[in-house]
């Protein structure tokens, strides 16, 4: 059983760097903007407006965004780790990451250029959203 914890050299699973810096933001972001919050999101089961807020204001909301609609462009571990440091502190508050990402997926896989200069933009920045209607939060 001594060999169990592996070899320490071997890291082919280790994440690239830049991935433990996301990490790292997004983990402070959600403990200090988002974390606050979530009981009284859970007691009155109503939308996590200050975990909008902070994530459209980090560029959080939508990382999968390709560039060139505005977003970040990042990878699927990317957009896993976000919706994961933000469950991490406020479960309801990760739908806004995770929904918005496989909202847009089929526009984003096999959409139009015209659709996807429609509609992208918009998610980037944070003006709209895939995963909620105003009227469902209001």
């Amino acid at each position: 059983m001594s060999g169990w914890g592996g070899n320490p050299s071997f890291d082919v699973f280790r994440l690239p760097e830049e991935h433990d810096e996301l990490r790292a933001a997004i983990r402070a972001l959600a403990e200090k903007e988002i974390a606050p919050y979530a009981k009284d999101v859970d007691e009155r089961a109503r939308f996590p407006e200050e975990a909008l807020a902070a994530l459209n204001a980090s560029g959080f909301n939508a990382v999968h965004v390709p560039e060139e609609y505005g977003g970040q462009g990042a990878d699927s571990v990317a957009a896993c780790i976000v919706i994961e440091e933000v469950a991490r502190v406020d479960a309801s508050a990760s739908l806004i990451p995770a929904v918005n990402k496989l909202g847009t997926m089929g526009l984003i896989l096999s959409g139009s250029q015209e659709l996807k200069a429609q509609v992208l933009p918009s998610l980037a920045s944070g003006e709209a959203m895939a995963s909620y209607a105003l009227s469902e939060r209001e």
